[in-house]
């Protein structure tokens, strides 16, 4: 027979009727009289407490912080390597055991010996003019100047040089430069040495 619902609580009240009425007819006595009023409550209940709850549920997960990963490279990300622009731009490298500048530093060595370094710098004139032929804006090549010149002597030597080159690599490919420099792009002659640094800073009682 084809019936007509109004909504989902006939449907269920119907199905479970004629469910209950057809197992009496195989059991008799032994199966339990439908009590229809509980049946309605907890269908209310379904109805709206359920959705009540999962509301508060849903809200309450909302005001978690997200989980972080600790230690390593991955140390303060959400999603490890899978973090959006990880290994990319100025992130790349950083979980690499060698320098990631040495990779390309060849090329940017034989530029840097056509500059004319004194003493194993170029002056900043000279990496100047070598740097505008990158044709990017002027701001944004003191930029790069300030994070290459890890010393802050006005001059840069091999490393920085090619640190400078990388830098404008990664802002040609369309990725931000940072405000400091990044831990694994610091050149290894500029890296502090925390041995040394200790007995350096050492004062006997």
């Amino acid at each position: 027979m084809l019936r007509v619902f109004r909504n989902h609580s006939d449907i269920k009240l119907i199905f479970i009727t004629e469910e209950t009425t057809s197992l009496s007819s195989l059991w008799g006595s032994k199966f339990p009289s439908l009590k229809m009023k509980l049946i309605e409550s907890v269908d209310k209940m379904l109805a709206t407490k359920i959705a009540v709850l999962m509301a508060m549920i849903r809200e309450e997960e909302s005001k978690q912080p997200p989980a972080m990963v600790s230690g390593g490279a991955f140390e303060g990300s959400e999603d490890g390597p899978f973090g959006r622009g990880y290994g990319e731009g100025i992130s790349a490298g950083a979980d690499a055991d060698d320098w990631i500048v040495s990779r390309d530093k060849h090329r940017y060595d034989e530029i840097f010996y056509t500059l004319m370094p004194i003493n194993g710098k170029i002056t900043g004139v000279n990496a100047k003019k070598e740097m505008m032929n990158s044709r990017l804006p002027n701001t944004v090549l003191g930029k790069i100047w300030k994070l290459a010149d890890c010393d802050r002597d006005g001059m840069l030597d091999d490393e920085e040089f090619a640190l400078a080159q990388h830098l404008i690599q990664i802002k040609l490919e369309g990725y931000e430069l940072p405000s400091e420099l990044p831990d694994h792009l610091v050149p290894p002659s500029h890296r502090k040495n925390p041995t040394a640094d200790a007995l350096y800073n050492h004062t006997e009682d």
